[in-house]
């Protein structure tokens, strides 16, 4: 019984462990395309230009695409990371 236990606790550590790693990947990855929103609307861009070249700087590993371009009136940035999931941000 006493290793069920145990491998019980390993299984949910684990899992909360990939949570959190999961987590601080995809905050990371809003927090640079917020900053490339407000440096866009700093530099005034009104056509769809790619993270990196407003920012002069890579984005984050788990960052796969990431694009600062005007959607309904207003500029947001658009983050595609790895695994297919999408995050919009705006200002």
């Amino acid at each position: 019984m006493r290793t069920f236990g145990l491998i019980l606790l390993a299984f949910v550590t684990g899992v909360g462990l990939m949570v959190a790693a999961l987590s601080w990947q995809g905050r990371a990855a809003r927090e640079y395309a917020a900053e490339a929103v407000r440096a866009a609307v700093r530099a005034g861009i009104t056509q769809e230009t790619p993270c990196a070249a407003v920012l002069r700087r890579e984005p984050p590993a788990t960052v796969q695409n990431c694009v600062v371009g005007v959607e309904d009136g207003e500029l947001t940035a658009t983050v595609t990371l790895e695994g297919g999931r999408v995050s919009v941000a705006r200002p």
